[in-house]
């Protein structure tokens, strides 16, 4: 059990959980309070349940992240996400400044030819032709 200080909380009260290394969130919820007074001082655990369980285990902040609101924990959630992505990213942009090297892109060239009307066809890349008027 973690000998960190907990927030005060409720019995009753919905908190929410990341465990520790993993991608998932589990609510649970405030089963009890028990005060510990030991002649190395007084200790506060929390028992909890976590949902789809039927028994209350001590609330151990180091095994995994806890939130007590909604808001507080969708944040988190978008903040590592974040994280996460950004890293993927510069991981993907590193790996093609490694494997691919350094070059101009080269732009296919557009014929154009005039007509008698004052419109102009050019052929595109793709050999698609066009009539546009200048």
């Amino acid at each position: 059990m973690s000998k960190q200080t907990l927030p005060s909380f409720k019995v009753g009260q919905i908190v929410y959980l990341i465990p520790a290394d993993e991608r998932r969130v589990l609510p649970a919820q405030v089963t009890e309070e028990i005060l510990r007074r030991t002649i190395k001082g007084t200790e506060t655990v929390w028992m909890i349940q976590i949902a789809g369980s039927a028994k209350s285990v001590p609330l151990d902040p180091e095994a995994a992240e806890y939130f007590t609101d909604m808001a507080s924990l969708r944040e988190a959630i978008f903040e590592r996400t974040r994280k996460q992505v950004m890293a993927m990213l510069e991981k993907t942009e590193a790996l093609v400044h490694e494997v691919f090297p350094a070059v101009e892109p080269i732009e296919a060239p557009i014929e154009a030819s005039t007509n008698s009307d004052e419109a102009t066809t050019i052929t595109l890349s793709d050999g698609t032709k066009a009539r546009v008027r200048i």
